[in-house]
Protein backbone atom coordinates (compact mmCIF):
# COMPACT_ATOMS: atom_id res chain seq x y z
CA UNK A 1 0.00 0.00 0.00
CA UNK A 2 1.27 3.37 -1.11
CA UNK A 3 2.05 5.99 2.03
CA UNK A 4 0.04 9.07 1.86
CA UNK A 5 -0.22 12.03 4.42
CA UNK A 6 -2.94 13.44 5.19
CA UNK A 7 -4.81 15.17 8.51
CA UNK A 8 -6.68 13.13 10.88
CA UNK A 9 -8.34 13.27 14.23
CA UNK A 10 -7.76 10.95 17.23
CA UNK A 11 -11.10 9.64 18.72
CA UNK A 12 -9.11 8.09 22.00
CA UNK A 13 -6.27 10.72 23.01
CA UNK A 14 -6.54 11.66 26.57
CA UNK A 15 -7.87 14.99 25.82
CA UNK A 16 -10.20 14.00 23.19
CA UNK A 17 -10.61 14.56 19.27
CA UNK A 18 -6.91 16.24 18.14
CA UNK A 19 -5.82 17.15 15.04
CA UNK A 20 -2.59 15.08 14.03
CA UNK A 21 -0.63 15.23 10.74
CA UNK A 22 -0.58 11.29 10.30
CA UNK A 23 1.27 8.07 8.19
CA UNK A 24 -0.46 5.65 6.66
CA UNK A 25 1.34 2.74 5.56
CA UNK A 26 2.09 -0.57 5.58
CA UNK A 27 3.91 -0.56 8.50
CA UNK A 28 0.98 0.12 10.50
CA UNK A 29 -0.68 -3.63 10.79
CA UNK A 30 0.60 -4.24 13.96
CA UNK A 31 -0.74 -1.27 16.16
CA UNK A 32 -4.30 -0.92 17.73
CA UNK A 33 -6.73 -0.28 14.91
CA UNK A 34 -7.20 3.14 16.63
CA UNK A 35 -3.57 4.56 15.81
CA UNK A 36 -2.76 2.61 12.61
CA UNK A 37 -0.29 5.27 11.60
CA UNK A 38 2.61 4.01 9.53
CA UNK A 39 6.46 5.39 9.06
CA UNK A 40 7.08 5.42 5.65
CA UNK A 41 9.61 3.03 5.40
CA UNK A 42 9.39 1.45 2.46
CA UNK A 43 10.29 5.24 0.99
CA UNK A 44 13.54 6.06 0.25
CA UNK A 45 16.02 7.93 2.47
CA UNK A 46 19.38 10.15 2.88
CA UNK A 47 22.05 8.16 3.58
CA UNK A 48 23.88 9.52 7.19
CA UNK A 49 27.23 11.68 5.84
CA UNK A 50 28.00 15.28 6.71
CA UNK A 51 25.92 15.59 9.61
CA UNK A 52 26.44 19.18 10.64
CA UNK A 53 25.48 20.83 7.23
CA UNK A 54 24.16 20.66 4.16
CA UNK A 55 22.67 23.16 1.71
CA UNK A 56 19.30 21.96 1.20
CA UNK A 57 18.55 22.34 5.00
CA UNK A 58 20.70 25.84 5.31
CA UNK A 59 18.02 28.17 6.20
CA UNK A 60 20.16 30.54 4.30
CA UNK A 61 19.69 28.57 1.15
CA UNK A 62 16.21 28.21 1.75
CA UNK A 63 12.71 30.12 1.24
CA UNK A 64 10.04 29.77 3.72
CA UNK A 65 7.91 31.85 6.16
CA UNK A 66 8.75 34.92 8.07
CA UNK A 67 7.97 36.24 11.50
CA UNK A 68 7.70 39.66 12.04
CA UNK A 69 11.34 40.93 11.85
CA UNK A 70 11.55 39.55 8.98
CA UNK A 71 14.08 36.06 10.05
CA UNK A 72 12.78 33.33 8.64
CA UNK A 73 11.13 30.81 10.81
CA UNK A 74 12.03 27.28 11.15
CA UNK A 75 10.53 23.49 11.11
CA UNK A 76 11.85 22.45 14.42
CA UNK A 77 11.29 18.46 15.06
CA UNK A 78 11.43 17.44 19.19
CA UNK A 79 11.26 13.98 19.96
CA UNK A 80 8.06 13.45 22.63
CA UNK A 81 9.13 10.17 24.05
CA UNK A 82 10.24 11.44 27.22
CA UNK A 83 6.76 12.62 27.81
CA UNK A 84 5.49 9.79 29.25
CA UNK A 85 8.33 9.82 31.96
CA UNK A 86 7.34 10.92 35.63
CA UNK A 87 10.92 11.46 35.94
CA UNK A 88 13.38 14.50 35.27
CA UNK A 89 13.31 13.74 31.76
CA UNK A 90 9.72 14.26 31.57
CA UNK A 91 9.12 16.80 33.62
CA UNK A 92 11.76 18.78 31.47
CA UNK A 93 9.55 18.75 28.41
CA UNK A 94 6.50 19.18 29.35
CA UNK A 95 7.70 21.90 31.64
CA UNK A 96 9.73 23.57 28.31
CA UNK A 97 7.26 22.93 25.46
CA UNK A 98 4.52 25.81 26.47
CA UNK A 99 7.12 28.74 27.04
CA UNK A 100 8.84 27.55 24.12
CA UNK A 101 5.67 27.12 21.98
CA UNK A 102 3.96 30.58 23.37
CA UNK A 103 6.96 32.44 21.92
CA UNK A 104 5.78 31.83 18.34
CA UNK A 105 9.22 31.77 16.31
CA UNK A 106 9.65 29.00 14.93
CA UNK A 107 6.92 25.95 13.92
CA UNK A 108 7.88 23.11 15.91
CA UNK A 109 6.55 19.55 15.39
CA UNK A 110 6.36 16.59 17.95
CA UNK A 111 7.49 13.37 16.99
CA UNK A 112 7.05 9.74 19.20
CA UNK A 113 5.38 6.30 18.31
CA UNK A 114 1.85 5.45 18.97
CA UNK A 115 1.58 3.64 21.83
CA UNK A 116 3.54 6.20 23.61
CA UNK A 117 1.18 8.82 22.83
CA UNK A 118 -1.94 6.89 23.70
CA UNK A 119 -1.16 6.63 26.98
CA UNK A 120 -0.23 10.38 27.61
CA UNK A 121 -1.66 13.38 27.78
CA UNK A 122 -0.66 15.38 23.94
CA UNK A 123 0.47 19.54 24.07
CA UNK A 124 -1.25 21.46 21.89
CA UNK A 125 1.35 21.33 18.74
CA UNK A 126 1.62 18.89 15.28
CA UNK A 127 2.32 15.36 16.24
CA UNK A 128 3.36 13.60 13.85
CA UNK A 129 3.42 9.43 15.48
CA UNK A 130 5.21 6.77 14.09
CA UNK A 131 4.61 3.56 13.66
CA UNK A 132 6.30 1.13 15.75
CA UNK A 133 6.49 -2.31 17.14
CA UNK A 134 6.09 -1.94 20.88
CA UNK A 135 6.15 1.62 23.04
CA UNK A 136 9.27 3.00 22.71
CA UNK A 137 9.09 4.95 26.23
CA UNK A 138 8.48 1.65 27.90
CA UNK A 139 11.10 -0.63 25.59
CA UNK A 140 13.92 2.41 26.94
CA UNK A 141 13.90 1.28 30.05
CA UNK A 142 17.22 0.07 32.65
CA UNK A 143 16.16 -3.55 31.68
CA UNK A 144 14.92 -3.89 28.12
CA UNK A 145 16.08 -2.39 25.10
CA UNK A 146 14.50 -0.79 21.72
CA UNK A 147 15.03 -3.14 18.99
CA UNK A 148 17.02 -2.18 16.01
CA UNK A 149 13.83 -2.32 13.23
CA UNK A 150 11.77 0.06 16.02
CA UNK A 151 14.71 2.63 16.10
CA UNK A 152 15.05 2.12 12.14
CA UNK A 153 11.47 3.05 12.09
CA UNK A 154 11.53 6.31 14.02
CA UNK A 155 15.03 7.06 12.26
CA UNK A 156 13.57 6.98 8.97
CA UNK A 157 9.99 8.18 9.52
CA UNK A 158 12.23 11.64 10.81
CA UNK A 159 14.09 11.75 8.15
CA UNK A 160 10.75 11.66 5.34
CA UNK A 161 10.16 15.12 7.14
CA UNK A 162 11.50 18.60 5.85
CA UNK A 163 12.50 20.01 8.98
CA UNK A 164 15.54 22.44 9.66
CA UNK A 165 16.81 21.29 12.97
CA UNK A 166 15.95 17.86 15.19
CA UNK A 167 15.92 17.76 19.13
CA UNK A 168 16.31 15.10 21.50
CA UNK A 169 15.57 16.57 24.68
CA UNK A 170 17.29 13.73 26.42
CA UNK A 171 19.83 11.28 25.35
CA UNK A 172 18.05 8.55 26.52
CA UNK A 173 15.24 8.44 24.20
CA UNK A 174 18.05 9.37 21.27
CA UNK A 175 17.49 7.10 17.62
CA UNK A 176 19.91 7.60 14.92
CA UNK A 177 17.80 9.63 12.07
CA UNK A 178 19.50 8.25 9.03
CA UNK A 179 19.70 12.01 7.20
CA UNK A 180 22.07 15.08 7.36
CA UNK A 181 19.65 17.16 9.50
CA UNK A 182 20.70 18.97 11.84
CA UNK A 183 20.58 17.70 15.38
CA UNK A 184 21.01 18.57 18.61
CA UNK A 185 20.75 16.56 21.60
CA UNK A 186 20.38 17.05 25.85
CA UNK A 187 23.03 15.29 28.05
CA UNK A 188 21.76 15.93 31.03
CA UNK A 189 24.48 14.51 33.40
CA UNK A 190 27.59 12.12 33.61
CA UNK A 191 25.61 9.67 35.71
CA UNK A 192 25.62 7.03 33.24
CA UNK A 193 29.06 7.50 32.72
CA UNK A 194 30.40 8.25 36.30
CA UNK A 195 28.23 5.72 38.10
CA UNK A 196 27.62 3.34 35.37
CA UNK A 197 27.77 -0.09 38.17
CA UNK A 198 24.98 1.46 40.64
CA UNK A 199 22.85 2.74 37.36
CA UNK A 200 23.21 -0.38 34.95
CA UNK A 201 21.61 -3.83 36.44
CA UNK A 202 23.96 -5.81 34.15
CA UNK A 203 27.00 -5.32 31.67
CA UNK A 204 24.62 -5.33 28.64
CA UNK A 205 22.66 -2.17 29.54
CA UNK A 206 25.57 -0.70 30.26
CA UNK A 207 26.91 -1.42 27.16
CA UNK A 208 23.56 -0.86 24.95
CA UNK A 209 23.94 2.55 26.62
CA UNK A 210 27.41 2.98 25.88
CA UNK A 211 26.55 2.92 22.16
CA UNK A 212 23.70 4.74 22.27
CA UNK A 213 25.53 7.82 24.09
CA UNK A 214 28.26 7.26 21.76
CA UNK A 215 26.67 7.28 18.52
CA UNK A 216 24.50 10.35 19.51
CA UNK A 217 27.10 12.77 20.86
CA UNK A 218 28.59 11.53 17.00
CA UNK A 219 25.51 12.78 15.49
CA UNK A 220 24.54 15.97 16.98
CA UNK A 221 25.73 19.05 15.73
CA UNK A 222 24.70 20.66 19.38
CA UNK A 223 25.19 19.16 22.68
CA UNK A 224 22.51 21.12 25.27
CA UNK A 225 22.91 20.45 29.11
CA UNK A 226 21.10 22.00 32.06
CA UNK A 227 23.35 23.53 34.05
CA UNK A 228 27.47 24.77 34.31
CA UNK A 229 27.90 21.94 36.81
CA UNK A 230 26.79 19.26 34.34
CA UNK A 231 28.64 20.87 31.47
CA UNK A 232 31.90 21.23 33.18
CA UNK A 233 31.37 17.09 33.86
CA UNK A 234 30.34 16.77 30.62
CA UNK A 235 33.66 17.95 29.15
CA UNK A 236 35.86 15.96 31.96
CA UNK A 237 33.90 12.80 31.90
CA UNK A 238 33.60 12.19 28.21
CA UNK A 239 35.50 15.07 26.13
CA UNK A 240 33.24 17.04 24.68
CA UNK A 241 34.84 21.07 24.92
CA UNK A 242 32.67 23.27 26.85
CA UNK A 243 32.87 25.78 23.60
CA UNK A 244 30.66 23.02 21.96
CA UNK A 245 27.96 22.58 25.23
CA UNK A 246 24.96 24.94 25.40
CA UNK A 247 23.33 25.10 28.66
CA UNK A 248 19.77 25.36 29.13
CA UNK A 249 19.00 26.29 32.78
CA UNK A 250 15.74 24.78 34.40
CA UNK A 251 13.26 26.17 36.65
CA UNK A 252 10.47 25.85 39.18
CA UNK A 253 6.95 25.06 37.47
CA UNK A 254 4.87 28.64 38.47
CA UNK A 255 2.44 26.12 40.32
CA UNK A 256 5.27 25.65 43.24
CA UNK A 257 5.39 29.23 45.09
CA UNK A 258 4.76 29.29 49.31
CA UNK A 259 1.35 28.02 50.73
CA UNK A 260 -0.84 30.73 52.66
CA UNK A 261 -1.15 28.01 55.56
CA UNK A 262 0.69 24.62 56.07
CA UNK A 263 -3.05 23.05 57.00
CA UNK A 264 -3.50 21.11 53.61
CA UNK A 265 -0.43 19.20 54.47
CA UNK A 266 -0.71 18.46 57.69
CA UNK A 267 -4.12 17.08 56.71
CA UNK A 268 -2.12 14.93 54.22
CA UNK A 269 -0.04 13.66 57.00
CA UNK A 270 -3.37 13.12 58.94
CA UNK A 271 -4.44 10.86 56.17
CA UNK A 272 -1.93 8.84 55.92
CA UNK A 273 -1.58 7.98 59.98
CA UNK A 274 1.78 10.48 60.55
CA UNK A 275 1.20 12.47 63.38
CA UNK A 276 -0.31 15.76 62.34
CA UNK A 277 1.66 18.33 64.39
CA UNK A 278 4.86 15.90 63.08
CA UNK A 279 8.15 17.92 61.73
CA UNK A 280 8.88 15.86 58.63
CA UNK A 281 12.33 16.15 56.17
CA UNK A 282 11.27 15.54 52.52
CA UNK A 283 12.30 12.76 49.32
CA UNK A 284 11.72 13.34 46.21
CA UNK A 285 13.15 11.83 43.40
CA UNK A 286 13.45 7.66 42.34
CA UNK A 287 14.79 4.46 44.46
CA UNK A 288 18.07 3.80 42.04
CA UNK A 289 21.05 3.35 43.59
CA UNK A 290 23.20 6.64 42.60
CA UNK A 291 19.88 8.44 44.61
CA UNK A 292 21.61 7.36 47.96
CA UNK A 293 18.54 6.89 49.52
CA UNK A 294 20.15 4.00 51.72
CA UNK A 295 22.63 6.45 52.28
CA UNK A 296 20.12 8.62 53.88
CA UNK A 297 18.21 6.12 56.24
CA UNK A 298 22.13 4.89 57.66
CA UNK A 299 22.42 8.78 58.35
CA UNK A 300 19.27 8.93 60.43
CA UNK A 301 20.18 5.93 61.81
CA UNK A 302 23.22 7.62 63.09
CA UNK A 303 21.41 10.44 64.42
CA UNK A 304 19.42 10.68 67.94
CA UNK A 305 16.11 12.23 65.57
CA UNK A 306 13.97 13.86 67.52
CA UNK A 307 10.51 12.01 68.09
CA UNK A 308 8.29 13.89 66.32
CA UNK A 309 10.96 14.12 63.01
CA UNK A 310 9.67 11.95 60.15
CA UNK A 311 10.87 11.45 56.73
CA UNK A 312 8.17 11.12 53.81
CA UNK A 313 9.47 9.75 50.66
CA UNK A 314 7.92 10.56 47.36
CA UNK A 315 8.18 8.84 44.16
CA UNK A 316 6.65 6.12 42.07
CA UNK A 317 8.68 3.26 43.05
CA UNK A 318 6.02 0.77 41.62
CA UNK A 319 5.94 1.89 37.59
CA UNK A 320 9.59 3.49 37.49
CA UNK A 321 11.34 2.21 34.16
CA UNK A 322 14.88 2.90 35.60
CA UNK A 323 17.08 0.28 37.96
CA UNK A 324 16.01 0.47 41.28
CA UNK A 325 16.56 -0.48 45.11
CA UNK A 326 13.31 -0.28 46.54
CA UNK A 327 13.86 -3.77 48.62
CA UNK A 328 17.54 -3.07 49.57
CA UNK A 329 16.15 0.28 50.88
CA UNK A 330 13.18 -0.92 52.77
CA UNK A 331 15.25 -3.50 53.99
CA UNK A 332 17.58 -0.87 55.33
CA UNK A 333 14.86 1.17 57.06
CA UNK A 334 13.89 -2.37 59.31
CA UNK A 335 17.34 -3.07 59.87
CA UNK A 336 17.41 1.13 61.21
CA UNK A 337 14.66 0.28 63.48
CA UNK A 338 13.24 3.30 61.67
CA UNK A 339 10.29 1.82 60.06
CA UNK A 340 7.91 4.12 62.15
CA UNK A 341 9.54 7.60 60.90
CA UNK A 342 10.40 6.74 57.27
CA UNK A 343 6.84 6.78 55.19
CA UNK A 344 6.60 6.18 51.39
CA UNK A 345 4.25 8.23 49.42
CA UNK A 346 4.41 7.03 46.28
CA UNK A 347 3.52 9.32 43.28
CA UNK A 348 2.46 12.96 44.42
CA UNK A 349 0.85 15.59 41.89
CA UNK A 350 1.89 18.78 41.89
CA UNK A 351 -0.39 20.58 44.32
CA UNK A 352 -0.70 18.25 47.18
CA UNK A 353 3.26 18.21 46.53
CA UNK A 354 3.16 22.10 46.50
CA UNK A 355 1.83 21.93 50.16
CA UNK A 356 4.48 19.30 51.43
CA UNK A 357 7.49 21.22 49.90
CA UNK A 358 5.99 24.02 52.03
CA UNK A 359 5.38 22.17 55.17
CA UNK A 360 8.56 20.33 55.17
CA UNK A 361 11.64 21.12 57.10
CA UNK A 362 13.93 20.52 54.56
CA UNK A 363 14.10 18.87 50.89
CA UNK A 364 16.78 16.11 50.75
CA UNK A 365 18.81 15.43 47.76
CA UNK A 366 21.24 12.81 49.36
CA UNK A 367 22.67 11.26 45.28
CA UNK A 368 26.10 11.33 44.07
CA UNK A 369 25.45 13.63 41.36
CA UNK A 370 22.67 15.79 40.67
CA UNK A 371 23.00 17.12 36.72
CA UNK A 372 20.41 19.90 37.99
CA UNK A 373 18.67 18.47 41.30
CA UNK A 374 15.15 20.35 40.27
CA UNK A 375 12.99 19.17 43.55
CA UNK A 376 14.96 21.21 45.17
CA UNK A 377 14.45 24.21 43.41
CA UNK A 378 10.97 23.38 43.13
CA UNK A 379 11.12 23.13 47.39
CA UNK A 380 12.85 26.83 47.32
CA UNK A 381 10.31 28.46 45.04
CA UNK A 382 7.63 27.20 48.20
CA UNK A 383 10.14 28.23 50.56
CA UNK A 384 12.01 25.83 51.60
CA UNK A 385 15.86 25.08 52.13
CA UNK A 386 17.31 21.77 51.00
CA UNK A 387 19.78 19.75 52.45
CA UNK A 388 21.64 18.27 49.00
CA UNK A 389 25.16 16.83 47.36
CA UNK A 390 27.86 19.31 46.65
CA UNK A 391 28.25 16.87 43.43
CA UNK A 392 25.58 19.19 41.65
CA UNK A 393 24.60 22.88 40.51
CA UNK A 394 22.99 23.44 43.67
CA UNK A 395 25.43 24.91 45.60
CA UNK A 396 25.57 28.10 42.96
CA UNK A 397 21.93 28.07 41.80
CA UNK A 398 20.76 27.98 45.45
CA UNK A 399 23.78 29.26 47.41
CA UNK A 400 22.94 30.38 50.59
CA UNK A 401 19.39 29.14 50.57
CA UNK A 402 20.53 25.17 52.22
CA UNK A 403 23.41 23.07 53.41
CA UNK A 404 25.54 21.09 51.16
CA UNK A 405 27.64 17.67 51.85
CA UNK A 406 30.12 15.40 49.63
CA UNK A 407 28.09 12.32 49.45
CA UNK A 408 30.97 10.17 49.95
CA UNK A 409 32.11 12.43 53.08
CA UNK A 410 30.63 10.26 56.01
CA UNK A 411 28.90 12.92 59.06
CA UNK A 412 28.95 15.40 56.50
CA UNK A 413 25.06 14.66 55.87
CA UNK A 414 24.21 14.02 59.94
CA UNK A 415 25.84 17.21 60.55
CA UNK A 416 23.31 19.10 57.58
CA UNK A 417 20.25 16.93 58.70
CA UNK A 418 20.32 18.14 62.64
CA UNK A 419 20.99 21.28 61.48
CA UNK A 420 17.67 21.96 59.87
CA UNK A 421 15.67 20.68 63.14
CA UNK A 422 17.57 21.74 65.75
CA UNK A 423 18.62 25.25 64.48
CA UNK A 424 15.29 27.33 63.79
CA UNK A 425 16.72 30.71 63.30
CA UNK A 426 19.80 29.27 60.88
CA UNK A 427 16.85 27.33 58.97
CA UNK A 428 14.87 30.31 58.39
CA UNK A 429 17.19 32.28 57.10
CA UNK A 430 18.28 29.58 54.61
CA UNK A 431 14.86 29.58 53.46
CA UNK A 432 14.41 33.15 52.95
CA UNK A 433 17.35 33.04 50.36
CA UNK A 434 16.35 30.19 48.85
CA UNK A 435 13.28 31.49 47.75
CA UNK A 436 14.90 34.80 46.47
CA UNK A 437 17.05 32.09 44.37
CA UNK A 438 14.22 30.29 42.96
CA UNK A 439 12.13 33.57 42.25
CA UNK A 440 15.43 34.53 39.32
CA UNK A 441 14.63 30.93 37.68
CA UNK A 442 11.92 30.23 35.27
CA UNK A 443 11.21 28.11 32.18
CA UNK A 444 10.64 31.35 29.78
CA UNK A 445 14.14 31.45 30.65
CA UNK A 446 14.87 27.72 29.46
CA UNK A 447 13.00 28.16 26.40
CA UNK A 448 14.61 31.02 25.23
CA UNK A 449 18.04 29.00 25.65
CA UNK A 450 16.83 26.76 23.68
CA UNK A 451 15.64 28.46 21.19
CA UNK A 452 18.82 30.10 20.50
CA UNK A 453 20.36 26.56 20.88
CA UNK A 454 18.31 25.00 18.30
CA UNK A 455 18.71 28.02 15.73
CA UNK A 456 22.49 28.08 16.02
CA UNK A 457 22.02 23.82 15.54
CA UNK A 458 19.97 25.27 12.36
CA UNK A 459 22.11 27.36 10.87
CA UNK A 460 20.06 30.68 11.55
CA UNK A 461 22.10 33.39 12.03
CA UNK A 462 21.73 35.33 15.69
Amino acid sequence: MASRRQECTVPGTPRGGRTLVCHFGDTSRDLPATYRWGSGLHEESTPLGDRHHHPSLDPAARGGPVDTSGRRRLTIGIDGTCLASARGYGRFLRELLPPLLAEDAHDYQLFLDAQTASGIDLPDMPVMLLATGESQASAASASGSRSPLDLLRMGRGVARHKLDAFYFPSVFSYFPIPSRLPIAVAIHDTIPERHGRVVFPDRRTRLLWTIKSRLARWQAKTIITVSDYARQRIAQEIGIPESRIIVTPEGPSPVFHPSASDEPARDWLEARGIPRDGRFLLYVGGFNPHKNVIGLVRALARLKMPDDVHLILVGDHAGDTFHGNVTAIRREITLAGLGGRIHWAGFVADEPLRELYGAALALVLPSLEEGFGLPAVEAAACGTPCVATLESPLPQVLEGGGLFFAPDAEGDLEGCLETMWSNPLERKAFAETALKRAQALSWETTARATRAALEATAGLAT
